[in-house]
C-alpha cells in the first residue's frame, strides 16, 4: 500500500509546490505564503521519504538503519507546524510573535528529543514496512513515539480549532470548503495517532492487539487520505473558482442553445434587438457568459417590442388548451405566454393589430438567474408548441 499511496501524495504536493513557489518569489515577506510553501514542501518530503524505494536507498547511502524513518517523521511534524502557522495567519490579523515562537519552540524541542531517543534505540535493521511491529516494544521507542505522536496530536487539535474558527467566519465559498477539508484531514491524522499510540502502549504492556499484517497497512491508509484532504483544502481557494467556472461553461452553453429558438422568434419579428445581427448566434462558444446575458437582454427587449400585438383571444384559447391538456398552473401560464408571443410575431409580420389587446401583469425574475429560468420555461413551451427553432418561427411568421 505504501508503494502507491506515498508516491501519489508526494507527486500531488510537488505539483502544488511548483504552482506556489513563483508567488512566494515575487513576495517573500508574506508569512502566510511562506507557511504554505513550507507545508507543501514537508508534505512532499515526508511521503517521499516513506516510499520504500527511497527509504531503502537513503539508508544505504547514509549507512544508518531507519534514519529515513526519523527524517520522514521530521517532515510530518514540519508539515504540522506549517499548517498551524498558516491557519494562524489566516485567522488572526497580525498575530503576535509570541504565538509563532511558541509553536516553533515546541517543534524544536520535539525534534531534539526524537533525535536523542532515535540514537539510543537499537534500530539495527532497516525496515520499510513493519517498523512499529518490529520495534514497538524496543527500548526508547515508546519515548520516541510518545514525543512524536504527542506533538502531532497537539498540533492537530490546534489545526482543528483554527480551521473550525475561520470556516465559521469567512464568506468565501471555496475557502470555507477548503478549511472543512483541512478539518477532515486532521481527523484522519488524529485517528493515525490514536491507533499508533494504542498499539505502542499495548505492546509495551505485553499485548499484541492488532495482527502484524493489518498494522503494517494502517499507517498509509490513515495518513494518505488525511494528507490528500489537507492538500486539496489548502489549495482549493486558488484553483476552485477556475474549476467551477470551467464546469459552469457547458451548463451556460446548454442554456444558451435552449434559449436560442425564443430569441430567433423575437429577432425575426424585431431585428433591431440584435446587438450583432451579422454574427451566427446559435453556435457561440466563446465569452459564453457575456453572450448569455446579452441573449436574455435581447429576448426581453423583443418581448417588450411585441406587446402591442398581444391578442387577448389567443391568450384565452391558450388557457383553454392548456387546461384541456392537464398542465399544472405554472406550466399553463408559461404555455399562454409562448402562444401569445408566437401569435404576436405572426400578426406583426402581417401588420395586423389585435382587436382586443392583452396586457398581462409583469413577469420575469428579480435578477439575471431568475429571469433566465423564466425564459427557459417559455422556450420549453415553444418546443411543446412544435416550434423547435428558426425554421419553425419562419413558418409561423409566414402564415
Amino acid at each position: 500500500m505504501s508503494k502507491v499511496i506515498y508516491p501519489v501524495v508526494a507527486v500531488l504536493a510537488l505539483i502544488a509546490l511548483a504552482y506556489k513557489i513563483p508567488p512566494l518569489i515575487r513576495d517573500p515577506r508574506e508569512p502566510a505564503r511562506r507557511a504554505l510553501v513550507a507545508m507543501l514542501a514537508c508534505l512532499a518530503w515526508a511521503p517521499a521519504m516513506n516510499t520504500p524505494f527511497v527509504y531503502v536507498r537513503f539508508d544505504e547511502l547514509i549507512g544508518v538503519p531507519n534514519l529515513a524513518r526519523l527524517i520522514a517523521h521530521y517532515g510530518i511534524i514540519g508539515f504540522a507546524v506549517s499548517v498551524q502557522l498558516l491557519l494562524l495567519h489566516w485567522t488572526v490579523e497580525n498575530p503576535p510573535r509570541r504565538s509563532t515562537w511558541l509553536r516553533l519552540l515546541a517543534v524544536g524541542a520535539a525534534v531534539v528529543a526524537m533525535a536523542v531517543f532515535f540514537v539510543l534505540a537499537p534500530l539495527d535493521t532497516s525496515l520499510t514496512s513493519g517498523f512499529t511491529v518490529r520495534y514497538g516494544d524496543a527500548p526508547y521507542m515508546a519515548q520516541y513515539m510518545l514525543v512524536y505522536l504527542g506533538y502531532f496530536v497537539v498540533a492537530l487539535v490546534d489545526i482543528l480549532r483554527l480551521s473550525a474558527r475561520f470556516a465559521g467566519l469567512t464568506r468565501q465559498r471555496f475557502l470555507r470548503a477548503g478549511l472543512r477539508l483541512v478539518s477532515y484531514g486532521a481527523v484522519f491524522g488524529l485517528a493515525y495517532c490514536l491507533e499508533k499510540g494504542f498499539y505502542i502502549a499495548a505492546r509495551n504492556a505485553g499485548y499484541d492487539p492488532i495482527p502484524a499484517e493489518v498494522q503494517q497497512q494502517l499507517s498509509p491508509l490513515l495518513t494518505g487520505p488525511g494528507c490528500v484532504l489537507m492538500l486539496i483544502g489548502f489549495t482549493i481557494p486558488a484553483w476552485g473558482p477556475r474549476a467551477a467556472a470551467a464546469g459552469a461553461w457547458p451548463r451556460r452553453l446548454r442554456t444558451y442553445q435552449r434559449l436560442h429558438p425564443l430569441w430567433e422568434l423575437l429577432r425575426r419579428a424585431t431585428p433591431e434587438i440584435a446587438l450583432d445581427p451579422g454574427r451566427s448566434r446559435r453556435v457561440a462558444v466563446r465569452d459564453i457568459e457575456y453572450r448569455l446575458v446579452r441573449l436574455v437582454v435581447e429576448i426581453r427587449d423583443g418581448w417588450l417590442a411585441l406587446r402591442p400585438w398581444f391578442d387577448a383571444r389567443v391568450a384565452r384559447e391558450a388557457v383553454e388548451a392548456a387546461g384541456a391538456a392537464g398542465l399544472p398552473d405554472d406550466e399553463r401560464e408559461d404555455r399562454v405566454h409562448a402562444a401569445v408571443l408566437v401569435a404576436a410575431a405572426r400578426a406583426k409580420a402581417r401588420g395586423e393589430e389585435p382587436v382586443e389587446r392583452w396586457t398581462p401583469g409583469p413577469r420575469g425574475g428579480t435578477d439575471m438567474a431568475e429571469e433566465t429560468a423564466h425564459l427557459l420555461r417559455i422556450a420549453r413551451q415553444l418546443r411543446a408548441l412544435e416550434i423547435p427553432g428558426t425554421a419553425g418561427t419562419e413558418r409561423m411568421a409566414a402564415r
